[in-house]
C-alpha cells in the first residue's frame, strides 16, 4: 500500500491521475468503493501538501494566482462531495474518459495550446471561474484526474509555464482535498488507519515528484500529462463499459 500511495504520489505531482492507483489497492484492502473514495483523500491530502512546500521552497508558487483560482474551486467541492455520497461513483466516469482522450489528441496536435505562453484569449480567460468551478464539482465527486484538468484549465491563464500551472495545480488540490476530506468525515466514509499508511507514500511521492517536475520542466510534465490523461481515459471508459456488461 505504501509502494502504490509512492507512485501514486510522483504521478499526482507531475500530472494527476494517480487515485487510479491508490482506489483499487485500498478496496484490494477490503474497503468499500465509497469508503475508499472517501479515505484515497487523506493520502492525497498529504502528498499534495508534500509537493506545494516542495514547490514553494524552490519560488515556484504564485501564491496570488493560486488563491484566484482556488476560491471557486472550493465553491464547487461541497456540491461534488455531497453528488458522492447519493450517486455512484462511477456516474461520471465515460463523459471525463471521453474528454481525457479527446484532450490528449488535441494536446499532442497542437502542444501550444498548453505549453506556450500568451495562447488565449480575453475572452478565454472570462472562462476562468466557471470551469474552475466546475473542477471543483469533480474534484469533490471522485478526485482522481483533477490534476489533468487543472493542468489544462490553467491554460487559460496564459502562464506557459508547466512548473508554475504543476505548483498551482498542488496548492488547489491540497485546498479542495482537505475541504473535501472533512465532508467524507463528516459522513463517516473515512477508515483513517489504512489511509495514514498510504500517506507515507503518498509524502515522499510528493516530494519526488515536485523535485523531477522542477529540474526537468515543462518537457517532462507535458509527457506525463499526455500518458496520465490517454490511461486515464481508457480506464474510465473501460471501467464503464464492463459496469454496463455486468
Amino acid at each position: 500500500m505504501i509502494v502504490a500511495g509512492f507512485l501514486a504520489g510522483v504521478v499526482n505531482t507531475i500530472a494527476g491521475g494517480g487515485s487510479f492507483m491508490t482506489l483499487p489497492a485500498l478496496m484490494l484492502f477490503g474497503l468499500d468503493p465509497k469508503i475508499a473514495n472517501g479515505t484515497n483523500r487523506v493520502a492525497v491530502l498529504f502528498s499534495s501538501g508534500a509537493a506545494v512546500a516542495t514547490f514553494h521552497k524552490h519560488g515556484h508558487l504564485d501564491h496570488k494566482l493560486a488563491n484566484r483560482l482556488t476560491l471557486p474551486t472550493m465553491l464547487g467541492v461541497p456540491v461534488g462531495a455531497w453528488l458522492a455520497v447519493y450517486l455512484p461513483p462511477d456516474a461520471f466516469e465515460p463523459v471525463f474518459g471521453a474528454i481525457f482522450l479527446v484532450m490528449a489528441v488535441v494536446l499532442m496536435l497542437n502542444p501550444k495550446r498548453i505549453a506556450a505562453a500568451n495562447v488565449g484569449s480575453v475572452n478565454s480567460r472570462r472562462w476562468i471561474k466557471p470551469v474552475f468551478f466546475a473542477i471543483g464539482i469533480y474534484v469533490g465527486f471522485i478526485q482522481a484526474g483533477m490534476g489533468i484538468l487543472v493542468l489544462l484549465a490553467m491554460s487559460l491563464t496564459n502562464s506557459g509555464d508547466l512548473v508554475a500551472s504543476n505548483a498551482v495545480k498542488n496548492w488547489i488540490g491540497f485546498l479542495v482535498t482537505l475541504a473535501a476530506t472533512v465532508m467524507f468525515a463528516i459522513y463517516g466514509l473515512i477508515d483513517w488507519l489504512p489511509g495514514l499508511v498510504m500517506a507515507v507514500g503518498n509524502v515522499t511521492g510528493g516530494v519526488v515528484g515536485a523535485k523531477l517536475a522542477i529540474r526537468k520542466g515543462n518537457r517532462l510534465i507535458f509527457g506525463f500529462l499526455i500518458v496520465v490523461m490517454i490511461a486515464t481515459g481508457l480506464k474510465l471508459i473501460v471501467t464503464s463499459i464492463f459496469q454496463w456488461l455486468g
